[in-house]
């Protein structure tokens, strides 16, 4: 997926579908750290790839009124934000750590606002 470029026409659904992407992440991560725990930390480096480039983005600063101005937008900075607690690089030891992040960001606040039915929120 490529890196969200923040405009006025972005949609809840698109918001929706980056949510998904990233959460769509963990089950998979789960599994390659009881199965094939090198490939799990790689996949998870590049969804913080992902995540960090997604946090650049929508933190610059001629973003910021349009986000103020967006609910979903601003959710979904948000919710990127959740990511920043974990903090180094990601290894074996505590590749548990990041799918902890990813669970953690799952429960946000700002799930809700993106999610407005409890039905549609992934996992």
């Amino acid at each position: 997926m490529k890196t969200i470029q923040p405009n006025e026409n972005i949609t809840l659904e698109e918001l929706q579908e980056r949510v998904k992407y990233i959460l769509s992440f963990k089950p998979r991560l789960e599994k390659l750290m009881n199965t094939d725990i090198v490939q799990g930390v790689e996949m998870a480096r590049i969804l913080r790839q992902f995540i960090s480039a997604e946090d650049k983005e929508l933190t610059k600063a001629k973003y910021d009124s349009l986000i103020n101005r967006d609910k979903y937008l601003s959710n979904y900075r948000g919710f990127i934000r959740e990511f920043r607690q974990f903090d180094g690089n990601i290894t074996p030891e505590n590749l548990h750590s990041f799918i902890f992040e990813i669970t953690s960001a799952h429960s946000s606040v700002e799930m809700h606002v993106l999610f407005p039915t409890n039905d549609q929120i992934p996992f």
